[in-house]
């Protein structure tokens, strides 16, 4: 088989990776009541590291902490993968899951309303793609 040919099959698949991760971990949420589930897709042009943010609201600490052990178990038992790292446990305000390209965010409600993280990366990303325009 060509290289070029055997690199356009491990992209394909490893994009076809990421739409089931993705689909999982949004499935994950909704079997365990997430409020409010938001995607956020970064065009690859911006240079970030990752692809696309999942963000979405708990009712409480516990809630939180059931989101985040629920999104973990099932993308493991479906697609044997385990995040590359996690944060925010502990106090379950603002849990961050890190799939590589994919980063859940669980809030609960009032830590995502003051973080407001949908309109910081919103202007953020206007501004790197304003700034690639002016070069």
């Amino acid at each position: 088989m060509p290289k070029i040919a055997k690199k356009t099959i491990e992209k394909e698949h490893k994009k076809h990776k990421a739409l089931d991760l993705n689909q999982v971990i949004i499935e994950a949420l909704e079997e365990t009541k997430a409020e409010n589930i938001l995607e956020m897709d970064f065009p690859s042009n911006l240079g970030m590291l990752f692809d696309k943010f999942i963000v979405c609201s708990a009712t409480s600490n516990v809630h939180a902490g059931t989101l985040c052990e629920n999104v973990m178990k099932t993308v493991k038992e479906k697609l044997k993968i385990i995040p590359r790292h996690t944060e925010g446990e502990k106090n379950a305000e603002w849990i961050l899951i890190d799939y590589f390209h994919i980063i859940v965010h669980i809030f609960l409600r009032e830590k995502r309303e003051f973080y407001d993280l949908e309109n910081l990366w919103n202007d953020t990303a206007a501004m790197i793609r304003l700034s690639a325009t002016n070069k």
